[in-house]
């Protein structure tokens, strides 16, 4: 992998922190959990590829001169950063309201054509994701990088999104009975992850 590539790790913690992860939490316990499950990944790397695709397409067609080397930050560096710091904003201002949106108590009765839509619409719509896109796109634009060199981003995404399925697979009911435990923390301590997490992008984005 690249530098540039190795940049977009963080960002896949903004990606599936909040609703995103605890939908694939949530579609573990439900009633058919293969297919519900399997419905959600395949939902959430169409969403990723199509976002970067969209997003990277957007950056490059505003036509915003890429940084250069040694150089200090672009314009769409800049305006990159103002959307993560509002973004940091909206995630402090939210910190102590912190709990589980009702329509997911109801995914234990979701079937897959239901599964399939959440994933694909929380990762393509959710505010955090755009602007990890965002991110995503810049960052390639700026170093010169075709958008698929972005491929980091949709696989990483797709492969957190797909872990409580795979504990689920390798450890079974053990695991559905840690699930609630793991779904109050990231309930709560979520915001904290994504606020370092955008923080410390903010400082890469601008240096």
């Amino acid at each position: 992998m690249t530098s540039e590539q190795l940049q977009i790790l963080p960002l896949l913690l903004v990606m599936v922190m909040g609703p995103q992860i605890l939908t694939a939490i949530f579609l573990v316990t439900s009633e058919k959990v293969v297919k519900n499950s399997l419905a959600m990944i395949v939902g959430v790397a169409l969403a990723a590829t199509l976002g970067l695709t969209i997003w990277s397409l957007v950056v490059a067609g505003i036509d915003l001169k890429p940084k250069e080397s040694g150089g200090g930050p672009s314009t769409a560096d800049w305006i990159v950063a103002g959307l993560l710091a509002l973004l940091a904003v909206h995630v402090w201002m939210g910190r102590g309201e912190a709990e589980i949106p009702k329509w997911m108590t109801a995914l234990q009765e979701a079937e897959p054509r239901r599964a399939f839509s959440l994933g694909f619409l929380l990762i393509l719509l959710m505010p955090t994701d755009i602007i990890a896109t965002i991110s995503t796109a810049n960052l390639m634009h700026d170093s010169g990088s075709p958008a698929i060199d972005g491929w980091p981003l949709v696989a990483g995404t797709t492969f957190l999104m797909a872990v409580p399925f795979l504990a689920y697979t390798l450890l079974g009911e053990r695991a559905k009975r840690a699930m609630p435990g793991i779904k109050e923390w990231l309930t709560t301590h979520s915001w904290l992850v994504n606020l370092i997490v955008i923080i410390y992008f903010i400082y890469s984005t601008l240096t």
